[in-house]
C-alpha cells in the first residue's frame, strides 16, 4: 500500500465537479453506515464496481467507502482555505500571521487530499469526484470577512474533522490505514490549537480556558448540527479525549455547503 505520509501525484482526476451527484454520494455515505447495511451493497455509486466491492471482501470495500468519505471532507477543507489563501477572498486577511496560517491549512489539505486520492488508487478503488462547495451559508457574499472571521470559522470547522476522523478510524480494517488515518487526524489537532492559539494572541478569543471534547458544539446544545449554536471559544488544549462524530452528524454539519 502507498505510504499515505509520503506526497504523491496530484489527483487530478478527481477534481472534476459532479453537483447533485456529489452531494448525493456524501448523503449514501452516511445513511449507509447510520442504518448499519453492508457496504458492498451501494459500492457502484461509492466509486467501485460490485464486482470489485465483492472480490476484495467486506472489510476493504468498507475501507474504501471510509477514506472517500475522508476524501470529501479535505476536499471541503482545502477549498475553504484556499479561499482564503491564494482565491477570491485573500485580499479580505490583513494580518500577516493569518495569511500564513491560511497558506499553510490550505497546503496540509490539499496535501491530504492527494494522499487519500492515491491510497484509494493502490487500493484498486476510484476516487470521488470534488463536490460543488457553496460557502455561502457560513460567509454569506464574503464582503464581511476579515482575519477575525476566517480564524472563528477555521476554529468551528477544524474541530469537525478532528472528530470525524475519530469516528471512523476504528472501523478500518487495514492497520497501514489506520496509522495513516491517525496521522491526519493528529494534524487536524495541530490545526485546532494553532487556530486557537493565534486567535488569543490576536485578542479575537473570549474564552481561552474553555475545556471541551465536543467543539465546536457546546454544553448547552451539545448535538445541535446547526452552525448557529456552535461556539468557537475554546481552549486551544481543549480535552485529554475528543468525542467522535458520526458520519450521520459530520453529514448534517456540512451538508448545508454541498451543493
Amino acid at each position: 500500500m502507498e505510504d499515505m505520509h509520503t506526497t504523491p501525484a496530484p489527483a487530478t482526476d478527481t477534481v472534476a465537479s459532479t453537483g447533485t451527484n456529489s452531494r448525493r454520494s456524501f448523503l449514501g455515505y452516511a445513511g449507509l453506515f447510520g442504518a448499519g447495511l453492508a457496504l458492498v451493497s451501494c459500492a457502484p455509486s461509492m466509486g467501485m464496481s460490485s464486482g470489485m466491492s465483492n472480490s476484495m471482501g467486506a472489510g476493504a470495500a468498507q475501507d474504501l467507502e471510509i477514506l472517500n468519505y475522508a476524501l470529501t471532507l479535505e476536499f471541503l477543507e482545502a477549498e475553504f482555505y484556499a479561499a482564503f489563501s491564494s482565491g477570491p477572498l485573500a485580499a479580505k486577511l490583513s494580518n500577516a500571521r493569518t495569511k500564513e496560517y491560511a497558506k499553510e491549512l490550505a497546503s496540509h489539505e490539499q496535501a491530504h487530499v492527494e494522499a487519500l486520492a492515491a491510497t484509494i488508487r493502490k487500493l484498486g478503488g476510484t476516487p470521488v469526484s470534488k463536490p460543488t462547495f457553496d460557502f455561502s451559508p457560513l460567509i454569506g457574499d464574503g464582503s464581511g470577512q476579515n482575519d477575525m472571521t476566517f480564524l472563528q470559522l477555521a476554529a468551528t470547522i477544524e474541530p469537525v474533522g478532528v472528530r470525524a476522523y475519530l469516528g471512523q478510524v476504528a472501523r478500518l480494517s487495514n492497520p497501514d490505514l489506520i496509522a495513516a488515518a491517525a496521522a491526519i487526524h493528529a494534524v487536524e489537532a495541530n490545526h485546532v490549537s494553532g487556530v486557537q492559539e493565534l486567535r488569543v494572541s490576536l485578542g479575537y478569543h473570549k474564552n481561552p480556558t474553555r475545556q471541551t471534547s465536543i467543539a465546536p458544539q457546546t454544553d448547552a446544545n451539545p448535538t445541535s448540527t446547526n452552525v448557529a449554536d456552535f461556539n468557537a471559544d475554546y481552549s486551544p488544549t481543549p480535552t485529554a479525549f475528543w468525542t467522535p462524530l458520526t458520519m450521520a452528524q459530520v453529514l448534517a454539519i456540512v451538508g448545508p455547503v454541498i451543493k
